[in-house]
């Protein structure tokens, strides 16, 4: 997946982002255009279902590009691990409790703040910026 806008992409100019943290430029993107079959993302559009409640419990297919999409990496503060490498963690209420898959409450983590955040030695805080921190509960 490549995040770009319309305009650097018409333009030439400016940055593309890839799902894994990779930069490019307009060129290069347009290069990769060329031959993809491309689909764009309307951001806040309305054309795929990101609410499934508790129908499924993974966040997969649109829902899971969203994410993408919002997050672009993991959220833990500090953490550079692109969204490509990243698992989707129901943040407000966990699965297990009656949790709902849906875009406002999955993030993505890394695996190793996925895990850290499923671990009862670690209390995990969920800030309203969408980053998350971990502390050592005592």
């Amino acid at each position: 997946m490549v995040m770009t806008t319309l305009e650097s992409l018409r333009s030439g100019a400016g940055i593309a982002e890839t799902s894994t943290g990779d930069r490019l430029t307009a060129d290069q993107t347009r290069r990769l255009a060329c031959q993809a079959g491309i689909i764009p993302v309307v951001l806040s559009g309305k054309g795929e279902i990101l609410d499934l409640g508790r129908s499924k419990r993974l966040f997969t297919g649109p829902l899971r590009k969203a994410l993408a999409l919002r997050d672009r990496q993991c959220t833990a503060d500090g953490c550079t691990i692109p969204a490509a490498w990243c698992e989707a963690h129901h943040h407000n209420q966990p699965w297990s409790r009656g949790g709902k898959t849906n875009l406002s409450d999955g993030k993505l983590l890394c695996p190793f703040h996925h895990h850290r955040a499923h671990d009862p030695a670690w209390a995990t805080h969920h800030h309203p910026n969408g980053s998350t921190t971990f502390h050592r509960r005592t």
